[in-house]
């Protein structure tokens, strides 16, 4: 489907529009008001630019990075509200106001990303991540559910930096049927994960020798191994791998955590983007 068909995006639109339209729909209200010779109290526009605050402060909102500045605009908006001013300095400050407003959205558009869309706020997974997950699905539908939700936790805990803890769960994962290649490589995954957490919790340098994974496992790697690494490219290459397959066995087998995967989604993804 077209993204410019998407009704959240579409509503979106319509909010940015309605920024500018109120914040000088007001003053512009107030100048026709003037030249025609009626006395308008200066109230009535200056809700103009009270609405176009809060929509400013909402778009802020619902962005993944949020702009404290948009985010504060309404307090400003209504200081100007309740402030007592003569009738054409309250146009005037209308008028700026609403060129603020107005820069405000612009740089809100472009410098904060995308509003949240299903996909930014988490709701689906998208990119080559999904292609991944997609084309590894089959070979891992096989996974326990334990073995899957240990798999989201050792994931959600990496993302979030408590290395201690992923070795820990980590260290308890037992896959049944060893000798199958699948489960070999989910093994290693693993065991790959627990002992960068182990040497990132006691912040240790890369030891002489370490786990990486076999030629036979490369139909489960996200990032395929070029030949002639070095063994720093080696030894985090591997890290990589191992992570995005227990991201992959988790969703695959284990819906019931993948509210927990998606909001860790930007890691994996920056993972499978990472050289």
């Amino acid at each position: 489907m077209d993204k410019s068909d998407h009704p959240d995006a579409n509503s979106h639109r319509l909010l940015e529009l309605a920024v500018p339209i109120f914040s000088f729909g007001g003053a512009l209200l107030a100048i026709l008001f003037q030249t025609l010779g009626i006395s308008l109290d200066f109230h009535y526009p200056a809700t103009g630019f009270v609405i176009a605050s809060c929509i400013l402060a909402y778009l802020a909102w619902i962005r993944p990075k949020k702009d404290i500045v948009a985010l504060t605009t309404p307090i400003y908006s209504l200081i100007f509200f309740f402030l007592p001013t003569d009738y054409e300095t309250a146009i005037l400050l209308q008028l700026l106001y609403a060129v603020s407003l107005t820069i405000l959205l612009v740089r809100l558009k472009y410098r904060f990303d995308k509003p949240g869309t299903a996909a930014s706020l988490g709701k689906e997974l998208g990119g080559p991540l999904k292609i991944y997950i997609e084309n590894t699905h089959e070979l891992l539908t096989s996974t326990s559910p334990d073995t899957a939700h240990r798999a989201t936790l050792a994931f959600v805990q990496f993302a979030q930096g408590d290395y201690g803890k992923v070795a820990r769960i980590s260290g308890t994962v037992s896959i049944p049927g060893e000798d199958a290649g699948r489960e070999q490589c989910l093994s290693r995954s693993f065991a790959i994960v627990k002992e960068h957490a182990e040497l990132l919790d006691q912040s240790l340098p890369r030891p002489f020798t370490y786990q990486v994974f076999n030629p036979e496992d490369a139909n489960l790697l996200a990032k395929q191994i070029p030949p002639a690494l070095d063994n720093d490219q080696e030894f985090y290459l591997a890290l990589d791998n191992a992570l995005l397959v227990l991201y992959s066995a988790a969703w695959t087998a284990s819906e019931r955590d993948r509210s927990h995967l998606l909001a860790c989604q930007a890691f994996a993804q920056k993972l499978m983007s990472s050289k």
